[in-house]
């Protein structure tokens, strides 16, 4: 079924779960599912320096439109949302001059709907991504690159600021015409030694794709400082240094080995 039918159906999905629930709130803040910084993929705001000649920016942001109070207890921690959420995945390359040039554009939209229940979270995503090369790209003939997907995924806190999560993806349609599963295992962990609002952080994301020719497996790591308040270690700026390997997460580039040593920020949405 392609995404388009399944969208058609989100209004009564939502009547029957709102059917049940005990309290309903429009516009709810945050997510049960907690950001997963490390994944290249995840919505965020954050720029990256490549030793100098390439800068990686992504601009997005999530709206929940709906929250399901599945307990009405407000001392237990068990919701569910629905919303959606977009963002832009760009890269510059340092041309003359001192100017950087767009070299790709990805594109993502899509629909979510997660809930959690005491430490564990679950997520059900949506996703349409489209690629395209900009004016600075150096004379890479461009493909036609869309894609819709399914994701699940599976989330575990069992302490403040610690969360590690897996999931699996499936492409139900793309042109290329490629492979449909990859699967997903990551994790993120502020640490518990601060100085005043500075908090040392790392998160890790792991990836098999079997879409990449070039490299099924691609691992992400940050390694930080989140400047944020210590019982809200979501809720940050951060300064970070980043490793990434595997197949390029550029859609134009996708069967091309791609590593990066990268000094990062990001801003939590």
């Amino acid at each position: 079924m392609r995404l388009s039918r399944l969208v058609l159906l989100l209004p009564g999905l939502l009547l029957s779960v709102s059917a049940f629930a005990s309290s309903i709130e429009w516009v709810p803040k945050g997510r049960p599912f907690p950001l997963t910084f490390a994944d290249p993929k995840e919505i965020r705001m954050a720029m990256l320096f490549d030793g100098g000649s390439r800068i990686r920016a992504a601009v997005g942001n999530y709206f929940s439109i709906l929250g399901v109070d599945l307990d009405g207890d407000p001392f237990i921690n068990e919701q569910f949302q629905f919303g959606i959420e977009g963002s832009g995945n760009f890269s510059l390359r340092q041309g003359p001059n001192g100017t950087f040039p767009l070299e790709t554009m990805d594109g993502l939209f899509g629909l979510f709907a997660e809930w959690n229940k005491g430490d564990w979270q679950y997520q059900f995503r949506m996703t349409h991504i489209s690629a395209h090369l900009g004016d600075g790209n150096p004379g890479a003939a461009p493909i036609k690159y869309s894609r819709e997907s399914f994701i699940g995924r599976v989330g575990y806190a069992p302490v403040l600021g610690l969360h590690l999560y897996s999931g699996l993806s499936w492409l139900v349609h793309s042109q290329p015409a490629l492979p449909v599963w990859g699967l997903q295992w990551g994790g993120h962990y502020f640490m518990p030694w601060r100085v005043g609002r500075l908090t040392p952080f790392t998160a890790m994301d792991l990836q098999w794709r079997d879409e990449a020719a070039a490299a099924k497996w691609s691992v992400n790591f940050h390694l930080g400082i989140a400047l944020n308040d210590p019982l809200e270690p979501y809720h940050s700026f951060r300064f970070f240094y980043n490793y990434f390997s595997g197949a390029d997460p550029r859609g134009q580039f996708l069967n091309r080995p791609f590593t990066a040593h990268s000094l990062g920020i990001e801003m939590q949405i």
